[in-house]
């Protein structure tokens, strides 16, 4: 549970307030930095995990992995919702076959 400063339970309605106070500090920054990202405006908080998840998978990192750092049970579950980010993948594997009976 997260507490407020005066040590009351956040409420939704005031963590949303500071959601927004977040992404808006989170774009400034990147622009000043060059950076071409923005986080777009009514993103969610959770929307943000399935990004770090999507990437790292994306970008060949294996699934047990991306599912430790997510804190799931099993990775089935992160197969399961990530699946498709490796469906492409069937050339690259055809062509690693090749390659070990070469």
């Amino acid at each position: 549970m997260f507490v407020s400063e005066v040590h009351a339970p956040v409420r939704r309605g005031s963590w949303a307030k500071t959601w927004v106070r977040i992404v808006r500090r989170a774009n400034k920054l990147l622009e000043e930095w060059g950076a071409p990202l923005r986080v777009p405006e009514g993103t969610p908080p959770h929307a943000l995990r399935h990004f770090f998840a999507s990437a790292l998978i994306k970008h060949g990192a294996a699934v047990k992995k991306v599912q430790r750092l997510l804190g799931r049970a099993k990775p089935s579950i992160m197969w399961d919702l990530y699946v498709h980010l490796r469906e492409d993948d069937e050339g690259d594997a055809a062509d690693s076959i090749d390659a070990v009976l070469a």
